[in-house]
């Protein structure tokens, strides 16, 4: 393996950590705070995703809601 194959491997590896780790805003709270209650955040039944047709954007949202307010507690 060569010196720019371990770079390629490991740059987008810390990229990613670097984004998991950043805290929400508090405009992403806010819009989360508002979809909880509004509509809840349950995941709903998905077709498309039992077909492996990709995941609903909406289920999608709402993962990503209960994560950033998990984070903001």
């Amino acid at each position: 393996m060569t010196r720019m194959h371990i770079v390629a491997g490991i740059v987008p590896a810390l990229l990613l950590g670097a984004c998991a780790t950043t805290p929400p805003t508090s405009a992403q709270v806010e819009s989360c705070r508002a979809m909880e209650g509004d509509m809840g955040l349950q995941t709903r039944h998905d077709h498309g995703e039992m077909k492996q047709q990709g995941r609903n954007p909406m289920n999608l949202s709402h993962d990503q809601c209960r994560k950033i307010l998990r984070q903001a507690q």
